[in-house]
């Protein structure tokens, strides 16, 4: 059983002067707070109820693009600059520098505002130009770096990071695909928000590899307070599992081609499983699921659900599965939900299913 929702109806304790909609949530369970980086956190929980309803299994997706950068990753990014500071390793006025593709990036932004740090993200290609103009507009500067070429080319994104440390102590690299504050930023948090919501029911947690912060940390601390707890890892395109998954990442991230070093933060002795599935699989369900649901969630966040879908049709009555949700699909309407982006990437039979072209 799930915590109860909070009472929706105010109109006793208020004289009868005002009520609220139906379904909306109360006031008085939005914080009031005095800094920026308390919204990092404590995002909500949404049930799945359309996509399987005759399933055995229930579905919870953790919305975390509800922290105030819009994505999980303001967690990881906040905690790896507080954290630092706290050890003494980032010291007053040092320029945080990292690689990335946005999310942990727009982290960093808001962190080095916060706490008076200027930022530097090496980013590649694939950064789009709303999370680019973003950083900008937060004041962070963007250095051009490719993850296209292996880690000893000095184009690599991380060896240029490295080499911003290296050449220049006013520097520091954040490293987040290797440093513990990464995975502790959600064995900390992330991972006791889903226990308390739901109430210690969760059986299933499902979560993207990606650097494997998110999964292996909220993963760590649940599977601590229930040890017959499921952990999957979800990734793309072709099949990998646990005994492949070195190799498969040391050539491959996500759906760009590259050469890198494996991230320590992937705990493999704690990961179940991995599920694997096409981009135009994952593509195609993120439509299906905003027309259904009404959920508009970001490509790896739909992968996670996809598979969450499909395991509760075949689990024990009564389990209940978290779906992990790193961030928007409002990020993603310029590409993957786009139809004249799909029409021009090979996907013009999703957009014509879709979006019928006239």
């Amino acid at each position: 059983m799930l915590r109860e929702p909070p009472v929706t109806d105010t109109s006793t304790e208020t004289g009868g002067r005002w009520s609220l909609p139906q379904g909306f949530r109360d006031p008085r369970d939005a914080p009031v707070v005095d800094d920026v980086l308390e919204l990092v956190g404590g995002t909500p929980l949404v049930r799945v109820n359309r996509l399987a309803p005759d399933a055995p299994g229930t579905i919870y997706v953790k919305l975390d693009q509800f922290n105030i950068g819009g994505s999980s990753k303001d967690r990881i990014g906040v905690n790896i600059v507080r954290s630092a500071i706290a050890a003494g390793e980032l010291a007053e006025g040092q320029r945080i520098v990292d690689f990335g593709a946005g999310n942990t990036a727009i982290g960093y932004a808001l962190a080095g505002l916060a706490t008076g740090h200027p930022v530097t993200i090496v980013a590649n290609a694939t950064l789009s130009p709303e999370k680019a103009n973003l950083l900008r507009f937060l004041g962070a500067d963007i250095v051009p770096g490719r993850n296209d070429v292996p880690t000893d080319h000095p184009e690599n994104w991380e060896a240029i990071a490295a080499r911003y440390e290296r050449e220049d102590p006013s520097n520091w690299w954040a490293r987040q695909a290797s440093t513990a504050y990464n995975p502790s930023s959600h064995e900390e948090s992330t991972g006791p928000e889903i226990w308390e919501q739901t109430a210690g029911g969760v059986s299933h947690w499902i979560a993207a590899v990606a650097t494997g912060g998110t999964v292996s940390g909220t993963g760590r601390y649940l599977r601590s307070r229930r040890p017959d707890l499921q952990i999957i890892a979800t990734d793309w395109t072709e099949k990998v599992d646990k005994s492949n998954l070195r190799a498969y990442f040391e050539r491959r991230d996500g759906w760009q081609e590259l050469e890198r070093d494996f991230p320590e933060n992937i705990d493999l002795d704690l990961i179940d499983r991995i599920e694997t599935r096409s981009k135009a699989e994952v593509i195609d369900y993120g439509w299906h699921v905003a027309r259904t649901e009404g959920l508009v969630l970001g490509p790896t966040s739909i992968l996670s659900l996809l598979v969450a879908v499909e395991l509760a049709k075949e689990v024990d009555p009564g389990s209940v599965i978290v779906s992990f949700s790193a961030d928007s699909g409002r990020d993603y309407v310029t590409r993957e939900y786009n139809p004249d982006w799909l029409r021009a990437n090979g996907f013009s039979e999703i957009a014509d299913k879709y979006v019928p072209a006239p």
